[in-house]
């Protein structure tokens, strides 16, 4: 699905984010990424759905090079690869409904979507996902009245308006606490698992990363140096890759 070969990436002020990082995701995988701050974990996010311009290497999806596309194709693969952010990125004074009804702006268009001409269709929709995301009934209460954890609900619902192929989560759970990082996670799962979508997902906890991936990849540096099952990770693969003063935290 999608094929990742020799990725580098290296901005402008000289930081070599990404060195030679290799990797393939298959449909229906929740692929975690693991390592520390800086290790270049959400580069990589960004350079898979193209915010960021890779440097060297390639990416493909679906078979396609989209390495260094642009224009429409480029928009088209944005359609096909949702993204969601550790601060959610919503518009704050709008209701939870045209939040989500903005992930359809990359077809209805600017105009459109700012005096909130939609179809019903996408209405229907919209109230379907609000619904998966455990949010029925919250349709019109404004974003910023809700918790983190329901505002990160709201931003999942956003992205799968687009009809994704892969969500990519960017430290979804980052800025929230123990209960709402697990409530946040079983949704993702959900979408992984009944709608099918691929999740590709930035996480720091090694105990969210053991209940909730099929797969861990881990970078250092910039180089990723482990790739395999979750429960492989020992302390050892721990230490290696978060340092050997570092220290497990567990999120229950």
């Amino acid at each position: 699905m999608l094929n990742v070969k020799d990725l580098h990436k290296k901005y402008p002020n000289g930081t070599h984010a990404l060195k030679g990082v290799s990797f393939d995701v298959t449909p229906g995988e929740f692929l975690v990424v693991i390592g520390l701050s800086g290790s270049g974990k959400s580069t990589l996010l960004r350079c898979l759905n193209r915010l960021h311009e890779p440097s060297h290497g390639s990416i493909s999806f679906e078979g396609s090079d989209i390495t260094h596309i642009k224009g429409q194709p480029l928009r088209n693969l944005r359609s096909n690869i949702g993204m969601i952010f550790q601060h959610f990125n919503l518009i704050p004074r709008k209701t939870v409904m045209t939040n989500v009804l903005s992930g359809t702006l990359s077809r209805t268009g600017v105009f459109k979507s700012i005096f909130g001409i939609f179809s019903e269709e996408d209405r229907e929709k919209a109230k379907r996902f609000i619904k998966i995301v455990g949010l029925e009934g919250k349709e019109n209460q404004r974003a910023d009245n809700l918790s983190g954890g329901q505002q990160q609900r709201v931003a999942i619902a956003r992205a799968l308006m687009q009809n994704p192929k892969v969500l990519l989560a960017d430290e979804p759970v980052a800025s929230l606490d123990p209960a709402t990082s697990h409530s946040v996670m079983q949704y993702l799962k959900k979408v992984n698992e009944e709608l099918g979508v691929t999740v590709i997902c930035n996480l720091h906890f090694l105990s969210l990363v053991r209940q909730y991936a099929s797969r861990v990849i881990a970078l250092k540096g910039g180089k990723l140096i482990y790739e395999g099952q979750p429960l492989d990770i020992d302390e050892n693969w721990f230490k290696t890759i978060y340092g050997e003063e570092a220290v497990e935290v567990t999120i229950d």
